[in-house]
């Protein structure tokens, strides 16, 4: 969670609050905006000249300097000087100077806090970072600039350019929007020709991005010149790029190595600049208006949103630094996996249904780390999952059906390896030097995989440390499983350990139950087959959460066991515990046995011995449909009803209508799906939750015990290999 304050409430501090609003990874907690009147902030926010953003949050005023803003109690700050805001009385982590005053080492010091980004080129040696450009160069320092909006827009271009074709020599002209520097009529007192207006006047202006471009690319020192001129829009700017290379390419080829680039995106479409308002990535280029200009030399027009890329590029940096100080050398953004052999094990254990993918999400989830990865140029990458949970070998439950989905979105061949953990495997891969993309035959065709101690002589662990120099873990589904692939001892002898973007997503959303960062009012909604399954869930959901609501098999098992004693401990503790009180009712899921099959509605206290709730009824539906209404936080864990039959299939077709409709009535509720057989249902139907788990159990484990046996193993230290 990064904590933030932000110093300055003009155009960029206004765009970075408005974005940072939308993820739950921020808490903002104090603005210093001397000149703001609390009353005003929400027209304020609401109302905006340029962007498109969505004004779906409410603001509760709380006092003349706090308010209340999608879960974000705000404090604001008046002062001029640093040296009196008390940040660190506030909680606050992180501070975005956006004044522009503070731009040097000694003044942002005046502010007492661990870590300021400065929202423009400093005055002094303060190290520069662009996102895309040389973000991963970060090395934990304190103190950083963010350099300029232009800088971001063409730093990530150059170094794709010099990396890819080696630059000899280019210059530039900003056509930039209007800034608060430009006069809006004429004045005499000026010494430079913004004095004059902006409204109907191209205006030559200076630019500080040359010299900011060596700092962030020192290897472009004296190869880049560039001007700028202003010109009367409100926002979005453009960048003429005139650059000579080294290697011989042409326009194509370069279109299509940027299409490959994360940090730059080309667009195909004739559009105009007010098309790229509120657009958050700084490098776009204009495919249509590049062009070859003479021999290895080309013209690349790059469109950027001056405000609102440029703060979306400074909340990267905000991520940049919090990941590296908090996620710790395991994280996979603190990793290069340049020119090593990689191990990654993932969770590719998709749904089937006659030998066919019925959908491909846990595939999909796992892209942006295989995708990182491969994009580092890594000499192999070796992919390994399980499927089913097969005795032996079983062709059925073959890796090989998920090959081709693989290779179609990596755009990239992916060979099997079809002798799974094997010395033949070892073999293969010495063998197979012209490819770099393996995937493994089904791990859980080996024993040794589910049972550790079957590998009497160690054969599979050695063959699995064998496979490569890094071990990449992004399979959270299952991270609770202690399996030879995920905590086997041989998993501690790598020599580098990671885990992925899936991992690293799902422990910030399942967070917001264990943790509450924002202290908000939490509910958990608890159903599925039988109560065994989830005693431990609701014991610890009960010490952390404000209600819980028990619905669905699981009524069956309080009503029809002795669970007195379990449920006045859950009772006693923090959270108001609600019971479903009427449901569909029958004695079988056979409905052809007899007339007493035949649901009917029934409350919980008249529920027969041989009778069973297979859904929630009315009554109950109303009452959960308010308390979902009364809380900020939602988890939701196992479907109210036997979803598998179409009759009782209602309740949790309703409450996926009801947690939709809520999240529409209040911007800043959240609403977070356990995985397994919900996330599977829910994933079924129209939604905008904040989250839906690939894990079902591993996200049940995970908020039970706030760790898992699968993440765990990345605090453990090599030495304690056993």
């Amino acid at each position: 969670m990064r904590s933030i304050g932000l110093n300055g409430f003009g155009r960029i501090g206004k765009c970075i609050f408005l974005q940072m609003l939308q993820s739950d990874a921020y808490c903002i907690k104090v603005i210093n905006a001397p000149s703001i009147d609390v009353s005003k902030i929400e027209f304020y926010l609401k109302n905006d000249s340029v962007h498109k953003y969505s004004r779906d949050f409410k603001i509760e005023i709380l006092n003349d300097v706090q308010f209340n803003i999608n879960g974000h109690v705000v404090t604001i700050l008046r002062s001029k000087d640093a040296s009196k805001l008390d940040w660190n009385s506030h909680g606050v982590d992180f501070v975005i100077d956006a004044t522009g005053a503070y731009l040097t080492q000694e003044r942002v010091r005046e502010h007492n806090v661990s870590k300021v980004i400065m929202t423009a080129p400093p005055k002094d040696d303060t190290p520069m970072f662009v996102y895309g450009a040389n973000h991963t160069s970060y090395a934990g320092e304190k103190i950083v600039s963010g350099a300029s909006c232009t800088t971001n827009c063409i730093t990530p271009v150059l170094a794709f350019l010099n990396e890819t074709y080696k630059i000899k020599q280019a210059n530039f002209t900003t056509i930039h929007a209007a800034t608060a520097s430009q006069q809006v009529v004429d004045t005499a007192n000026s010494k430079s020709r913004t004095s004059r207006s902006i409204f109907n006047n191209i205006i030559p202006h200076t630019t500080g991005a040359s010299a900011s471009i060596f700092k962030v690319l020192p290897g472009l020192a004296e190869k880049i010149s560039g001007t700028s001129v202003r010109v009367p829009v409100n926002n979005v700017s453009l960048v003429d790029l005139n650059v000579d290379l080294d290697a011989t390419t042409d326009i194509t080829a370069i279109m299509k190595g940027m299409e490959s680039c994360p940090y730059i995106h080309v667009c195909g479409e004739n559009l105009v600049s007010s098309d790229y308002i509120s657009t958050t990535c700084p490098s776009i280029v204009d495919k249509h208006a590049c062009m070859k200009i003479g021999p290895n030399s080309f013209k690349i027009m790059i469109w950027y949103d001056n405000e609102w890329s440029y703060s979306a590029q400074i909340t990267r940096m905000v991520d940049c630094m919090h990941t590296y100080s908090v996620e710790d050398k395991h994280y996979i953004d603190n990793v290069s996996f340049a020119g090593k052999n990689v191990v990654v094990r993932l969770d590719l254990n998709v749904p089937m249904q006659d030998n066919s993918v019925t959908s491909d999400y846990r595939i999909v989830s796992c892209l942006p780390t295989l995708k990182k990865i491969l994009k580092d140029e890594p000499r192999r990458v070796v992919i390994m999952s399980h499927m089913g949970r097969p005795k032996g070998i079983v062709p059925a439950l073959s890796m090989r059906v998920v090959l081709p989905i693989l290779s179609r979105y990596l755009d990239e061949h992916v060979e099997f390896l079809e002798h799974g953990l094997s010395s033949e495997t070892i073999d293969v891969l010495d063998r197979s030097s012209d490819r770099r993309i393996f995937l493994l035959e089904n791990l859980r065709f080996h024993p040794e995989e589910t049972d550790v101690k079957a590998d009497v002589d160690g054969s599979k662990g050695r063959v699995l440390g064998k496979l490569g120099e890094i071990y990449v873990n992004d399979a959270f589904g299952c991270a609770h499983r202690n399996h030879l692939s995920i905590t086997g001892g041989v998993i501690l002898n790598y020599a580098e350990r990671v885990y992925g973007y899936l991992i690293h997503k799902e422990m910030n959303a399942l967070n917001l139950i264990t943790q509450n960062p924002y202290k908000q009012k939490t509910m958990a909604i608890v159903g599925g087959a039988k109560m065994d399954d989830k005693l431990a869930l609701v014991k610890n959901l009960s010490k952390k959460v404000d209600t819980i609501y028990i619905c669905g098999g699981n009524i069956n098992s309080i009503l029809k066991n002795s669970m007195d004693e379990y449920m006045q401990e859950v009772q006693s503790n923090h959270a108001r515990v609600v019971l479903m009180e009427d449901g569909l009712a029958a004695t079988s899921l056979d409905t052809s046995v007899n007339d007493s099959s035949h649901p009917r509605v029934k409350s919980i206290d008249q529920l027969g011995e041989s009778e069973y709730f297979y859904d929630m009824g009315p009554r109950s539906t109303i009452t959960l449909h308010k308390l979902i209404n009364e809380h900020s936080i939602v988890f939701w864990n196992g479907t109210i009803g036997v979803v598998e039959q179409e009759k009782y299939r209602r309740g949790s077709e309703m409450c996926v209508e009801m947690l939709n409709h809520s999240m529409r009535l209040h911007p800043a509720q959240r609403v977070i799906i356990g995985g397994g057989d919900t996330g599977g249902f829910v994933n079924k139907y129209e939604n905008n939750f904040t989250h839906i788990s690939t894990g079902g159990g591993a996200s049940m484990e995970y908020i039970t015990f706030n760790s898992l046996p699968g993440i765990s193993i990345f605090q453990k230290n090599v030495e304690n290999a056993g």
